[in-house]
């Protein structure tokens, strides 16, 4: 698959390359091409592992995706806090399928749906099947609000929130990878709404095939956090473990295309 996808295919190569020049400058060629070789080797394990963590036992699951400060999480859900969770391209946010086996919580996120519905119908059932409720996108921040202000068991919405915004809802910007990016504030803003408690989950690949998550607590109460204090914190964290271990972040991704 690597070879597929650098050499023949060259996947994305020039936003590649693009985005890791702009995000380190002061790497030389050396390092960006050692750099760019380890994310295609990175992405090439991203397309077998949604379909390894399907097929194999939850014993082996649970070898796959470990986690760690579990504890916070079995603290606010017997404190009956809603959580947002923040997560990011980083890693493989797939393997947080598992998370209602994990955390205890009822969990919720977001589903695109695809053209083609045999791949659709596939792709729903990968992301479900361990007990995710998938809700369509256009309806999601409504829909997560709406669970999240409800009285008595508590919820978990998961956001993948690195996602860049949707054009013309380009209000927010902040440093970030040494750019100026703008961000999307849905989940500080239902989090605030709902006065939720906002945790990052945090991602290191240990080997292949392999993951550790982390939780780390951003806001315990979001309603009385300022504005922005939670989308600078998640983004500050993101780029924290984006630094330790480069190779790992959504690359081939256009993160800072112009709209």
């Amino acid at each position: 698959m690597f070879v597929f996808l650098r050499y023949f295919l060259k996947y994305r190569h020039k936003v590649i390359l693009a985005n890791l020049t702009k995000a380190f400058p002061s790497k030389n060629k050396r390092e960006l091409r050692h750099l760019t070789l380890s994310y295609y080797h990175h992405m090439s394990d991203l397309f077998v592992e949604p379909f390894l963590f399907y097929c194999v036992s939850d014993s082996q699951r649970r070898k796959l995706a470990s986690y760690t400060n579990k504890g916070l999480l079995q603290r606010l859900y017997r404190d009956k806090k809603q959580v947002v969770l923040l997560a990011s391209h980083y890693g493989n946010w797939e393997y947080l399928t598992n998370l209602p086996q994990v955390a205890g919580y009822d969990v919720y996120s977001a589903f695109s749906p695809v053209k083609n519905r045999h791949i659709d119908k596939m792709m729903f059932k990968m992301r479900s099947f361990l007990g995710v409720t998938l809700i369509p996108r256009k309806h999601f921040y409504r829909k997560a609000l709406s669970l999240l202000q409800q009285v008595g068991t508590p919820k978990m919405i998961l956001l993948i929130a690195d996602q860049r915004p949707a054009p013309g809802s380009s209000k927010y910007h902040l440093p970030f990878l040494d750019q100026d990016t703008k961000v999307q504030i849905g989940g500080e803003r239902m989090a605030v709404s709902s006065d939720a408690a906002v945790v990052y989950i945090e991602s290191e690949k240990t080997s292949r095939f392999h993951y550790n998550f982390t939780f780390r607590m951003i806001s315990e109460k979001a309603a009385n956090a300022v504005p922005m204090e939670i989308t600078k914190s998640y983004f500050g964290n993101l780029e924290k473990t984006i630094n330790h271990s480069p190779a790992y972040w959504l690359w081939s991704h256009n993160r800072w295309r112009q709209s």
